[in-house]
């Protein structure tokens, strides 16, 4: 069986055994697309397949290109409460280190299972998250972002993840597999029956909402070209889905008309299909059914970068760094490290954001420059928060020039 006849099944084979592993579906997911790039599942690098791993000699190796650095330190607070965290140990994290304080605040607090796949409402008032933490697989819950009442808003058998809240806040749109492979629904945010969006045989996942709440764009495995691909549809009915390029885990701008020609934006990740094939941050302009401007935000010759995400105003994009890893890596062995960036969309400046000594995925922009991620510390995975205020005051351009480059000749292959 070769990568190119049987990706879901292959991949669907990673997923399960990272949840044996007591990984969260999502971060299986994620964990999967950064070794098994694109879904498919090999021994053996296979020439022809546009996003998967590359061999890499060491895996301490820091993304480069990025040399404003800002790590976690420990708020003031006691055991229990929202703001404790274990004292990191690192030695920069030492009185006088060039560390800042970021208000870390734990958000959910699951003890057993997992809580991931955070989404925030546009007001920061509520939070919908998956979770396992109830049963070994997973359901969306809902509560307020400062409180511990949860409520249940699916309740089946099979897995619910990757919840995205409409932007006026009256729906969720998330994937599901409960009809044996995974599809697009979107429910109230008050709990009922979901509508099913899409009916496809191949996976899709990750819904993200357009600014109006009209439509939503997902990734879908591709049966033929075993990749991921980016497709649009409308958000209140099935059908009508329209095909915008290859890449994975896409996020529409939250603001409109922040592309070229009053465009909007969409980002997501993309691998090559030369040289070290790892995930770099893109963004194309998507207007009237017609994706344009392909641009490279920002990429890494020592690191995956996955997991987008705009902020409110579709300035800046947060993503997450993974060091590339030897596709020789003992099975059973753990999974690297994972940081958080922050990246300007216009201006050749990065500032990173988390420390390596935990892994830190899945980040979303909440409003008042609050981020949202996952984060194993504290040995079980739950949904976290940090400010950004202390970031975006340092994140500068550097000489004036800009990072963001627009595909050219020598990127023509690799772009969407």
């Amino acid at each position: 069986m070769t990568s190119k006849t049987a990706p879901i099944a292959q991949h669907r084979q990673a997923i399960f055994s990272r949840r044996e592993t007591r990984l969260s579906m999502l971060c299986a997911w994620a964990w999967a697309v950064v070794f098994t790039a694109g879904g498919c599942a090999t021994n053996s690098p296979v020439d022809s397949a546009a996003d998967k791993p590359a061999s890499v000699a060491s895996q301490n190796q820091s993304p480069g290109g990025h040399d404003r650095i800002l790590e976690f330190t420990p708020a003031s607070a006691s055991p229990g409460t929202d703001a404790w965290i274990n004292p990191p140990s690192r030695a920069e994290n030492a009185p006088g280190s060039p560390s800042a304080t970021l208000n870390l605040t734990q958000v959910t607090f699951a003890q057993e299972g997992a809580d991931f796949d955070p989404a925030i409402s546009r007001d920061g008032s509520r939070i919908v998250f998956a979770s396992t933490q109830h049963r070994s697989t997973a359901d969306l819950y809902t509560k307020a972002v400062g409180g511990r009442t949860i409520t249940q808003l699916t309740n089946d058998p099979a897995e619910d993840g990757t919840p995205e809240i409409s932007p006026d806040g009256t729906r969720v749109a998330f994937a599901s597999n409960r009809n044996g492979n995974w599809d697009i629904f979107v429910m109230p945010i008050t709990g009922g029956k979901p509508v099913q969006i899409t009916s496809d045989l191949s996976d899709e996942l990750h819904p993200s909402w357009s600014s109006d709440g009209n439509s939503l764009v997902f990734c879908r495995m591709g049966p033929t070209s075993g990749r991921w691909e980016m497709w649009v549809a409308d958000a209140t009915r099935a059908g009508g889905e329209t095909f915008i390029g290859h890449g994975l885990f896409p996020r529409w701008c939250p603001a409109p008309r922040t592309g070229s020609d009053g465009a909007d934006r969409i980002v997501f990740q993309l691998g090559r299909e030369r040289g070290q094939r790892s995930f770099a941050i893109w963004t194309i302009d998507y207007r009237d059914g017609q994706a344009s401007n392909p641009t490279l935000i920002a990429s890494s010759s020592a690191a995956a970068l996955i997991n987008p995400a705009w902020s409110p105003d579709g300035s800046h994009i947060v993503y997450a760094s993974v060091p590339l890893i030897d596709e020789r890596r003992p099975a059973g062995t753990s999974l690297p490290s994972a940081e958080l960036w922050l990246a300007s969309v216009t201006a050749e400046a990065t500032v990173r954001l988390t420390s390596s000594d935990l892994r830190a995925i899945r980040p979303v922009w909440g409003p008042a420059n609050r981020l949202y991620f996952v984060s194993d510390r504290n040995a079980t995975e739950n949904i976290w928060s940090i400010d950004l205020a202390p970031s975006l005051a340092s994140i500068q351009p550097a000489n004036g020039s800009s990072a963001a480059k627009t595909a050219d000749a020598a990127d023509a292959d690799r772009a969407p």
